[in-house]
């Protein structure tokens, strides 16, 4: 985080203490929490990870809203990724969102809840969040920035869903045997085959088939501007997406 510029969409360092006991990382303030209760807030459900009296998230995200969050952590992955950086758990948790809605990627240790099995499951490499995480490296450990790609396209289907749980009635532990049998999640009801297939395509099995970040950066810049053609939230029905199980602390 040190040797990074400071970029608009992810987190920025302000400083750290290492020397001593507790260690210390200080980061700007984001005032809204995470995505995830960001969004599953805005349309009246409970968050165990943030709460603050004084912040309320918008009700009824706009359709322009969602497709400007997938923008802005398109943008904010495509600059780690020239830097280099492999995220490995690139999820709406791990995303906070500041002034004027403005989406930050962040991560380094900050996961909240790494204990509970439907995010994190223990693998013979640690815990993995298992459904964000790609084909290759739940089976064979491999992570590159392509992996992040496959979890991007998860974390669209959170913000599409509005906080909608990946793989909903699916355990965790399944997981990794559906993906080889080629299953991937289906295209909830309200949102454009197009954009559906850019989920598809952060989804291929070969991670040199998947975009790019700088690719996904233009093509959701697009979509952003013609957000009314790919989302439509007439049709979005709450009930499907109301699961909150890994809400709930063990």
């Amino acid at each position: 985080m040190k040797n990074l510029k400071p970029h608009p969409h992810v987190i920025k360092l302000i400083g750290c203490a290492t020397e001593s006991d507790p260690l210390l990382v200080l980061i700007e303030y984001v005032p809204y929490g995470d995505l995830l209760g960001y969004l599953r807030k805005s349309r009246g459900l409970s968050d165990t990870y943030f709460n603050n009296p004084d912040r309320k998230p918008e009700t009824n995200l706009t359709s322009k809203q969602l497709m400007r969050f997938a923008w802005q952590i398109a943008d904010g992955m495509a600059y780690l990724s020239s830097r280099k950086i492999i995220h490995r758990d690139l999820a709406a948790r791990n995303v906070l969102v500041g002034e004027g809605e403005k989406c930050k990627v962040t991560d380094f240790g900050m996961a909240r809840n790494v204990q509970q099995d439907d995010i994190y499951t223990k693998q013979s490499r640690g815990r993995l969040p298992v459904k964000w995480t790609a084909y290759e490296a739940l089976l064979y450990g491999t992570y590159t920035t392509q992996s992040d790609v496959w979890s991007y396209g998860v974390l669209l289907y959170e913000i599409l869903t509005i906080g909608g749980s990946p793989y909903p009635g699916v355990n965790a532990r399944q997981i990794a045997t559906k993906l080889q049998e080629g299953f991937r999640m289906p295209k909830p009801k309200h949102v454009d085959n197009k954009l559906y297939q850019i989920m598809l395509w952060c989804w291929e099995q070969n991670p040199t088939d998947r975009p790019t970040f700088a690719k996904l950066k233009e093509t959701m810049k697009q979509m952003e501007r013609n957000h009314k053609t790919y989302v439509n939230l007439k049709e979005y029905d709450n009930s499907l997406y109301a699961n909150t199980e890994d809400l709930i602390a063990e």
